[in-house]
């Protein structure tokens, strides 16, 4: 997959990416509010109050996801067409980056899928993951079901983008910044995240590869002269989460400010009781999601690339360090999943998102 992890790398991570951040992430770093107890309730937890009902939920939104998912394969299709149902309901816009690329098995096609809430804001909070299931199969013929990697990280973006459905609509009703200078969210799922063989730079993370290049070439329609990748006020990759033996530490000093941030707002969670009791402790052990351990070494994913075409872009990589123990292997089904530390991991990121954002915190009546 992407298991090139060294200490030359994390030298590389820690030296190279030690950078003073562009003005405008500064400025949007400046603008993270922090929601009060009452709309940490609404966040949280009044969204959908009672913990069986809410993991039901989730477990009807993944379901569809759990399946062998291969690029340009007919249940690769119908994952897309289940994404883009989704988006659709909610009246994002949609794009798609569709390709043909060399594999060790041919030209496949790719199609990374690109939603954005508002996409004549200038600046983008872009939360991402990848769709596609690894080339693996075993001695009775079954496929690779990849729940952790990443058909979890694909419900959990889908989900925020409908919890928070009333609030962006509130805000948007709401506006005060001027287009220019206001920030929206962007989702993209990557196609060909995984190698069919060996992880080299040819086989792997053939989407996030395409639609780096594609973004830095590509004028904003709404601003034109400044291209699409440099208007990205930060990158959020997901991966390998859903598990029970999930932990993130943060790769980027880039981005510490951001982490921070998800370390209060899960410790403020738990002290107002507001995350799902049931996924606090594992194994008789109280549960940290957000660790202050900084990681050894570094890990190859969809980030790179957008890290190559833009070096200065702050990267926010919430992947599990180490690596769940079904990484890469049959056991990486629907059986994989905690739903209940699931949940908390939801709760505490949607209130992120909402914070970066600035959503007010709204309730949808139906």
């Amino acid at each position: 997959m992407w298991t090139r992890i060294s200490f030359v790398s994390a030298f590389l991570l820690f030296g190279v990416y030690c950078f003073v951040l562009p003005t405008s992430s500064i400025a949007l770093n400046q603008r993270m509010k922090f929601s009060s107890t009452k709309e940490l309730r609404i966040l949280a937890a009044d969204i959908s109050s009672n913990e069986d009902y809410r993991n039901a939920e989730f477990k009807n939104l993944v379901r569809p996801l759990l399946i062998p998912r291969m690029p340009d394969t007919d249940n690769h299709r119908r994952v897309q067409a289940y994404i883009k149902d989704h988006f659709h309901k909610l009246d994002w816009h949609m794009e798609e980056d569709t390709f043909m690329d060399s594999t060790p098995y041919g030209m496949k096609q790719f199609n990374n899928l690109i939603f954005t809430y508002e996409p004549e804001v200038k600046n983008k909070l872009v939360l991402s993951c990848h769709y596609d299931s690894k080339n693996m199969t075993d001695r009775r013929g079954n496929e690779f079901i990849a729940a952790t990697d990443s058909a979890v990280p694909c419900a959990m973006l889908m989900d925020i983008a409908k919890k928070l459905d009333c609030s962006l609509r509130r805000r948007r009703e709401k506006r005060t910044l001027p287009l220019s200078d206001d920030v929206t969210v962007q989702m993209m799922f990557f196609d060909g995240e995984e190698a069919y063989k060996d992880w080299t730079a040819t086989d792997s993370l053939y989407g996030s590869r395409h639609l780096a290049k594609v973004l830095k070439t590509t004028d904003d329609p709404y601003y034109p002269g400044t291209k699409k990748i440099d208007n990205i006020s930060l990158f959020v990759l997901l991966d390998l989460i859903g598990s029970s033996d999930v932990v993130f530490k943060n790769f980027f000093p880039s981005s510490d400010v951001q982490f921070q941030w998800l370390q209060k707002i899960e410790k403020s969670l738990k002290k107002a009781d507001l995350l799902n009791p049931r996924g606090l402790q594992v194994g008789g052990v109280q549960k940290v999601l957000f660790s202050s351990a900084r990681p050894w070494g570094g890990i190859e994913d969809d980030h790179k690339p957008f890290m190559h075409e833009r070096p200065d872009i702050p990267v926010l990589h919430l992947i599990s360090s180490p690596f769940p123990s079904v990484w890469h292997t049959m056991a990486d089904n629907a059986d994989a999943i905690n739903y209940d530390v699931t949940d908390n991991f939801n709760r505490i990121f949607r209130v992120f998102v909402a914070n970066y954002l600035h959503l007010p915190a709204v309730v949808c009546r139906k």
